[in-house]
């Protein structure tokens, strides 16, 4: 089995999704940047996690780029494990090192979107300094582009109007946060995991995640599990279809990954097809 799950908002989180002095107090940092500690999880969610990463292959998959995802420090807490999807799957490491095969699948696909240059043209017809921070966008390991935003002033039915543009163009707008992010259809952890999955012969994928960036992989995996927050269980609020297969948990914030992490366990150890929770 292969488990497959979001880092950021899904498995770990910063302090301000802490929701009680309890779970404050049982924290444990897992990433540290300018000396000081930004990202945590409980220490029952670390537990839990080692427990699962000994019994199944369990991949870490980010739109982290690979400095970004080098700051997670799992192996402190004997969480092991060969293969890790950063870049939004644009880049796979195993044991370490990228894979150079699946690097130059990536770059093949490039021939089907539109170039770089006429997006970013495109996008700064409506990128107005009122709602994007200047200076702020960036090229991510060469593969997409995010910027800063402020969400209360985006203009919504412009914004759309490029969605669409870009979605014809072969490009994924999404908006986590205080992001925007345009990534490349064939950039994307559904390839990636299925990639490995190939691989290591594997015949059961479970998926964890909360952005529309995570949505297609959550969509392909045999089972799949959400937190409730972030764009995929907002979608769930509205109603919109193709979201049955997957399940939210009860508990939100940093609390959601000790449930994610729990109901992963059950799946481990007792193969049943269906996740309850």
């Amino acid at each position: 089995m292969l488990f497959a799950s979001d880092l950021d908002q899904t498995l770990i989180y910063s302090h301000r999704t802490f929701i009680s002095k309890e779970i404050d107090e049982q924290i444990r940092p897992v990433e540290r940047l300018d000396h000081r500690f930004i990202s945590f999880m409980t220490q029952n969610a670390l537990i839990k996690l080692r427990e699962i990463s000994r019994q199944v292959l369990f991949v870490p998959v980010t739109t982290r780029t690979k400095l970004q995802y080098q700051r997670i420090n799992f192996l402190e807490y004997d969480i092991a494990y060969q293969y890790a999807v950063t870049s939004n799957g644009g880049t796979i490491f195993y044991k370490g090192r990228e894979d150079k095969d699946w690097a130059q699948h990536v770059l093949a696909g490039k021939d089907n979107c539109v170039a770089f240059e006429e997006l970013i043209k495109k996008f700064n017809e409506i990128a107005h300094s009122s709602w994007v921070i200047p200076d702020s966008g960036k090229l991510a390991d060469d593969l997409f582009f995010y910027c800063l935003i402020d969400r209360e002033k985006i203009p919504l039915a412009e914004l759309a109007a490029f969605k669409i543009w870009a979605s014809v163009n072969n490009w994924e707008l999404s908006v986590q946060g205080r992001k925007l992010y345009l990534v490349p259809l064939n950039v994307n952890k559904k390839a990636a995991i299925q990639y490995i999955k190939e691989k290591e012969s594997v015949s059961r994928v479970v998926a964890a995640g909360d952005s529309l960036l995570d949505l297609d992989m959550l969509r392909a995996a045999d089972q799949a599990i959400a937190p409730p927050h972030g764009e995929i269980y907002a979608l769930y609020l509205q109603g919109s279809s193709g979201l049955e297969k997957i399940r939210f948990t009860e508990k939100s914030g940093i609390e959601a990954a000790e449930e994610i992490l729990d109901a992963i366990g059950r799946v481990s150890n007792t193969y049943t097809e269906s996740i309850s929770f």
